[in-house]
């Protein structure tokens, strides 16, 4: 009985956090984190992750079947995303992470009457808000203690940091680059 018990917390426990998912259309990862945190949090504890050597950010959505994804991965709860206006002019969406960083919006799923900088300024994005997949402007100054769940994305264009195999490979190339000169002069 003990036995059962043991294993069936280790299933819930393994529920509670999953691996990341793989998306077939793009061959990126994602995670959703259910963890309560404000939007500045999520950009930060997404950048700290990595899975499978690949660097995280807090997701970018391009696609309609993108943004169907990430809202099936965080199970429709509410969750940071990679977007925000802050720091340029109201409305003016950029994606602030990832290989977009830098780049206005080209696909969004606006909830009705979003975004709207209601209440004195908000600066982020969430998506699954008054609907599956439907996005929110929220947090920011008007809102600073918005807690939401987060979703990360892995993708190897995001990965500034070479794998261990490459820098094996580095290493190799310089040694018989060195080897060679070395034979030149003798």
């Amino acid at each position: 009985m003990k036995k059962l018990a043991l294993a069936l917390a280790l299933v819930a426990a393994g529920a509670a956090h999953a691996a990341p998912v793989y998306n077939a259309a793009n061959g990126h990862y994602y995670e959703y984190f259910a963890d309560a945190v404000t939007a500045e949090q999520a950009f930060t504890l997404a950048a700290a992750k990595s899975y499978l050597g690949m660097n995280g950010y807090l997701t970018t959505i391009t696609s309609k079947d993108e943004n169907t994804f990430v809202a099936t991965t965080a199970g429709g709860q509410l969750a940071w995303i990679g977007g925000s206006d802050r720091g340029d002019a109201v409305n003016h969406w950029t994606w602030r992470v990832g290989p977009e960083a830098g780049q206005d919006f080209t696909f969004t799923s606006w909830a009705p009457g979003e975004p709207n900088n209601c209440c004195g300024g908000e600066d982020y994005v969430h998506i699954n808000w008054a609907g599956f997949g439907l996005w929110n402007d929220h947090g920011g100054p008007a809102n600073p203690g918005q807690r939401n769940g987060y979703v990360v994305e892995y993708s190897a264009a995001a990965s500034a940091v070479p794998e261990p195999a490459s820098l094996a490979l580095i290493g190799l190339g310089l040694g018989v680059a060195g080897l060679a000169r070395r034979q030149r002069k003798a």
